[in-house]
């Protein structure tokens, strides 16, 4: 499931994944920052992982990155919130890909990473 985080505003947006992720959620949410991107014009984003399935794990990861691949002139900061080891390597690899600040957090710096993102 991705669900929109309450406490995203502005061009501050963050997104919580977990459990199974389909495509039509992850369709309705680049739509959504796509829309986002049109009215800000550029954004920071957010996303919470966890308890993903190991499938929606894979798939969420290269749906996101290939969003981010292609907006990369509209996003300026991610900010990955996982325990899970393998996010944080798979965004350390994608922050040597692209010219986005890219940093992972622990679930229990959450609120590090908004500020980051501030």
């Amino acid at each position: 499931m991705i669900r929109r985080l309450e406490q995203s505003h502005d061009h501050v947006i963050g997104y919580s994944l977990a459990g199974d992720v389909t495509e039509d959620e992850y369709t309705q949410a680049a739509s959504e920052l796509r829309d986002d991107i049109a009215r800000h014009g550029k954004v920071r984003l957010l996303f919470r992982l966890k308890d993903l399935s190991l499938s929606s794990f894979f798939a969420a990861l290269d749906d996101r990155f290939r969003f981010v691949n292609d907006h990369q002139d509209d996003i300026e900061r991610v900010a990955v919130v996982s325990d899970d080891t393998g996010s944080g390597l798979l965004a350390r690899a994608a922050k040597g890909l692209s010219g986005i600040e890219i940093e992972t957090f622990p679930h229990d710096d959450e609120s590090k990473a908004w500020a980051w993102l501030e």
